[in-house]
C-alpha cells in the first residue's frame, strides 16, 4: 500500500506540472504551413523573431526567423517544419520557453521585459493575416530592401568601397562586421537600406571607419570627409557643396564668398543665393560675395534650377557679430590683382591684397606678412610689415601655397592659407563671380588704390586732413586704417591721403600722419 500511494503521489505532480509549466491550453506538434501569431503591444519589439524547436530540428539559428508585421502591431509566422517550442523575442529580449500550442493561435504577453510569459488565445484568421510571405513581399516592394530609412554616403574621402555597420545592440545588428556594403549610385553616393531601424551607425572602408554615431532622425546623407551628415535629395539637380569663405561667427566689413558646386543633365544651371530671405545674387555664376551690414544669425540659401525646372537647394547657418572693438584680428577678404581663384600666370606679376578687421588694441595698427611657398616647398624668408599687400611673380609652373598672416600689437596672430596653380595660359574665367567686391558694398571703397599721377597739394585744406575737420590729427591716421581694413568710414578725402606720395593709400600714410602729430616730421 505504501509503496501505491508513492507511485499515485508522483503521478499527481506531474500531471500538475505539466499544466503549470507554462500557461497553456495544451500542448501540440507543429505542422508545416501551421501560421502562428505575436501580440508586440506590450513589448513593443522594432522587430519580432521567431524561434522553434523541437525533435532535434530548429527552423533556424538563434534568434530564429523574422515575424510579419500584419497589422495593428500583430506579427506572423508560417511554421517551416514539426516543432513544439517556441520562443519569441526581437534579438535581445526574449520571452520564456513556450510550449507551442497548435496553428492561429496568438501568444499575448502578460508583461514586458526579460524571459516573459504568455498567454495563448484563439486568433480569428483574416484575408489580411493568413498570408504573412505575401505581407512581407509587399512590404518589401513598397521600402525596396527593407523596413528601415535608406542612408547615403557621399564618398568624399575617397573609399575604394564604402560598408554600412549598424546595430541596437551587440547582438541585434544589421550584418557582422564591417557592415553591410553599400551601393555606388552615381555622383560619388554610395546608397544602403537596412532591413529594420537601428539606432547607431559606422560607415568604414574595411580599414578606415568613422566613429560611433547615432543615426540622425531628419537628415540621411553622411560625407566620410567632413564627418557632416546632410539630406540627400533625388532632384535631377545635384548640389555637390555650398561653402562659404568664412566661418561663424563671420564679422560686419568682411567679403563672405559663397560658392557652389551643382551639376544637372537637363541644361544650363540658375543660381540663387539668398540671405534671410534676402536675394544676393541671382544668375549663371556659381558664387557671390556677401557683405553683412546687420549683426544677427542669418540663413544662407542656395537654389539651383535647370532649364527643364528642376530645383535643389542647401542652406548654411552664419551668425554675424560687430568687430569694432575686436581684441584679435580676422581675415576679412584675401584677393588679386589678376581677379583669379586659382590661377595665377608664369612670369607675371600678381599683387595678392589682404583685408582685415578688428585688432582694437595697443596702437590699434595691424601688421601683415605673406609666407610664399613654390612647387618645390621652397618659402621665401618675410617679415611683419604695415603693408596689407605682396607682390609675387612665379617663376616655376605648379603649385603656389601663400599663407596670410595677421598681426594686433600684441601680438595676436591669425593666418589664412590659399593655394594658386601657375600656368602659361590662364584658363579660369571667374573674375565676374568670384572676385570679392560685396553685392551690398559699403558707401566708401574699402581698399583705395590711386592710379592716377601723384595729387597735387590740397588746397582747400590740408594734406593730411582725411576726415576734413579742419585739423590734422590721429583721426586722421585711424580713418587710413579703417579704409585699408575694410570698414566704413563716413568722411574721407582721397584727395589728401597719400601723404608719402607713393601713389597708393596704405599704412605707410597712416604712420606719416602720426608721426607729423608726434612733431617727429614737420611736413608731407
Amino acid at each position: 500500500m505504501k509503496k501505491k500511494g508513492i507511485k499515485f503521489f508522483s503521478l499527481i505532480l506531474a500531471v500538475m506540472m505539466v499544466i503549470t509549466c507554462v500557461s497553456v491550453a495544451g500542448v501540440s506538434v507543429s505542422a508545416e504551413g501551421e501560421v502562428v501569431y505575436f501580440d508586440n503591444s506590450v513589448t513593443k519589439f522594432d522587430t519580432v523573431k521567431c524561434f522553434m524547436w523541437g525533435s532535434g530540428s530548429e527552423n533556424a539559428e538563434w534568434p530564429g526567423e523574422d515575424m510579419v508585421n500584419v497589422g495593428d502591431d500583430v506579427w506572423a509566422y508560417t511554421v517551416t517544419g514539426s516543432f513544439n517550442q517556441v520562443i519569441f523575442s526581437d534579438g535581445e529580449t526574449k520571452s520564456q520557453d513556450l510550449i507551442y500550442t497548435g496553428g492561429d493561435k496568438i501568444a499575448v504577453p502578460c508583461e514586458s521585459g526579460q524571459d516573459f510569459s504568455v498567454d495563448w488565445a484563439k486568433y480569428s484568421q483574416t484575408e489580411e493575416t493568413t498570408a504573412p510571405e505575401t505581407k512581407a513581399k509587399e512590404k518589401k516592394a513598397k521600402v525596396k530592401t527593407g523596413a528601415g530609412n535608406t542612408i547615403y554616403c557621399l564618398n568624399e574621402a575617397g573609399w575604394s568601397s564604402v560598408n554600412c555597420y549598424m546595430w541596437n545592440s551587440d547582438s541585434d545588428k544589421n550584418a557582422n562586421w564591417p557592415g553591410a556594403p553599400m551601393k555606388n549610385i552615381g555622383d560619388n553616393v554610395w546608397e544602403y537600406t537596412p532591413t529594420k531601424s537601428f539606432k547607431n551607425i559606422i560607415f568604414n572602408d574595411g580599414g578606415t571607419q568613422t566613429g560611433d554615431m547615432t543615426v540622425p532622425s531628419d537628415k540621411n546623407l553622411f560625407n566620410n570627409k567632413t564627418n557632416d551628415w546632410d539630406t540627400y535629395s533625388s532632384s535631377p539637380v545635384k548640389i555637390t557643396s555650398f561653402t562659404s569663405s568664412s566661418e561663424s561667427p563671420a564679422y560686419l566689413g568682411a567679403s563672405i564668398l559663397l560658392s557652389a558646386v551643382a551639376k544637372s543633365d537637363s541644361g544650363a544651371l540658375t543660381y540663387k543665393f539668398s540671405a534671410n530671405g534676402s536675394v544676393i545674387y541671382q544668375g549663371s555664376n556659381s558664387s557671390c560675395a556677401w557683405v553683412p551690414t546687420t549683426v544677427g544669425n542669418y540663413t544662407l540659401k542656395l537654389d539651383v534650377t535647370d532649364t527643364a525646372n528642376n530645383s535643389n537647394s542647401k542652406s548654411i547657418s552664419m551668425e554675424i557679430k560687430d568687430a569694432s572693438a575686436l581684441d584679435v584680428p580676422f581675415i576679412a577678404a584675401f584677393s588679386n590683382s589678376l581677379k583669379t581663384n586659382t590661377q595665377i600666370k608664369r612670369g607675371s606679376a600678381v599683387t595678392f591684397t589682404l583685408g582685415a578687421l578688428g585688432g582694437k588694441v595697443g596702437t590699434n595698427l595691424l601688421f601683415y606678412k605673406f609666407v610664399v611657398e613654390d612647387p618645390d616647398g621652397n618659402p621665401n624668408v618675410p617679415y611683419y610689415t604695415r603693408n596689407n599687400s605682396y607682390v609675387v611673380t612665379p617663376t616655376k609652373l605648379g603649385k603656389y601655397t601663400i599663407t596670410a598672416y595677421v598681426q594686433n600689437s600684441y601680438n595676436d596672430t591669425v593666418e589664412k592659407t590659399y593655394e594658386y596653380t601657375a600656368v602659361d595660359n590662364i584658363t579660369e574665367d571667374h573674375s565676374d563671380e568670384t572676385t570679392p567686391v560685396p553685392t551690398q558694398a559699403p558707401t566708401d571703397n574699402p581698399i583705395v588704390t590711386v592710379t592716377t599721377p601723384t595729387p597735387a597739394p590740397y588746397t582747400d585744406g590740408l594734406m593730411g586732413d582725411v576726415d576734413m575737420d579742419g585739423n590734422i590729427s590721429v583721426k586722421d591716421a585711424t580713418a587710413i586704417q579703417k579704409k585699408i581694413a575694410l570698414m566704413p568710414v563716413s568722411k574721407f578725402d582721397s584727395s589728401v591721403a597719400d601723404v608719402n606720395h607713393d601713389v597708393s593709400i596704405n599704412v605707410k600714410d597712416a604712420t606719416r600722419i602720426q608721426m607729423f602729430v608726434a612733431k617727429l616730421i614737420s611736413q608731407f
